[in-house]
């Protein structure tokens, strides 16, 4: 298990790391299910579920390496992880000091009192920022189905549909195209909504003139993908063509110019400097993008403030924005991969004005 190395490599001192959380036991595991306790040590790996999972689990993991236990509830697995971590004698522990609830972690502190226990939610979360090419080919795929949804909403929307109608029929393309669910929930706003970024679908009726601004993302074997575009339903007066355009110059200048090895704040700068230029200083209130996978919001993230360094094989979002309250807005999003020598664009719908 390459993924567990890395994380023992950040935890040198650790002995063993009991894992707790969904997502984090199906980045080492590649088994998603809803409960289960996995212990990580440097030489062993042992998952722990109760019987609805259990005989899924073992299958899954009849190559990796991973030994599949059976327990009777939760608070059975966390007394047999405290016994896997007596029996090896693992005196420092990691544990998910994001993610553990108190009962959980209160059963692993009293069964094992002389155990030190030291936070490993960070490191956990480091190791998941560079993806291997697994993951990088199920993120791909996630993209690929986006598209096709996006591509195939365009012929469905009509005048007079609510926001929640074009969403509904979003989330059916994603499922039609082969998604296992939604990456995230749908962000459909139109006309004056589209001037809030993260907006609710809501039975406002799209209308002639008006901007749709549609973010939105398949999930796909676990990850995530995540795209935005605004299109117009009827011909948009001058301002918005002008707003459409100034974020899509961001955009690209920023996918262009954008190079591993930069940090966070610069990133986000190639796309604020286009904005602030064309007088919109106030109406890009938000950062530029953030890495995904397993999660729709992951580390790193591009905004003004951060320090963090693009590496080779992180995902990163470009989503410029412009929004101008009571009014109406415009995103653009894709989703890139940074590599060594180059950026890749995973999202392949067009970005020039869409008029339905």
């Amino acid at each position: 298990m390459i993924k567990k190395d890395k994380l023992f490599d950040i935890l040198p001192d650790v002995d063993a790391v009991v894992i707790t959380s969904q997502n984090n036991r199906l980045y080492f595991t590649e088994f998603n299910g809803t409960f289960g306790v996995l212990v990580l040590t440097r030489d062993d790996a042992s998952y722990i579920t109760d019987f609805r999972y259990f005989e899924m689990a073992r299958e899954a993991m009849q190559n990796s390496g991973i030994d599949v236990l059976l327990c009777e509830n939760g608070a059975k697995a966390y007394e047999i992880a405290s016994d896997l971590l007596h029996n090896i004698n693992a005196k420092k522990v990691g544990y998910e000091d994001t993610e553990t609830t108190v009962s959980a972690a209160k059963i692993l502190f009293d069964r094992l009192p002389d155990f030190e226990f030291t936070p490993a939610g960070k490191a956990i979360l480091t190791v998941r920022q560079v993806k291997d090419d697994r993951e990088l080919d199920l993120i791909a795929k996630a993209q690929q189905i986006t598209d096709k949804a996006f591509s195939k909403i365009l012929t469905i929307i009509k005048g007079d549909m609510t926001e929640y109608d074009v969403s509904v029929e979003l989330e059916y393309q994603l499922r039609k195209n082969g998604a296992e669910g939604l990456a995230f929930e749908t962000i459909i706003a139109s006309g004056s909504n589209s001037s809030k970024p993260h907006a609710h679908p809501t039975s406002k009726k799209i209308k002639n003139g008006d901007a749709i601004t549609m973010d939105f993302g398949a999930r796909y074997k676990g990850y995530c993908a995540d795209m935005t575009r605004t299109v117009f339903y009827g011909k948009p007066n001058d301002e918005m063509k002008n707003i459409y355009n100034t974020v899509l110059k961001a955009q690209l200048n920023t996918i262009t110019n954008m190079r591993c090895g930069m940090i966070g704040k610069e990133v986000d700068a190639l796309a604020r400097q286009v904005i602030v230029s064309a007088g919109y200083t106030k109406h890009f209130n938000h950062g530029l993008g953030h890495s995904v996978g397993i999660d729709i919001h992951e580390s790193p993230s591009c905004n003004p403030v951060s320090e963090e360094v693009l590496m080779e094989n992180m995902l990163m979002t470009v989503e410029p924005g412009i929004y101008v309250p009571d009014f109406g807005g415009v995103r653009i999003e894709d989703l890139v991969i940074v590599k060594q020598d180059k950026i890749i664009d995973l999202t392949t719908s067009s970005k020039e004005i869409i008029v339905l």
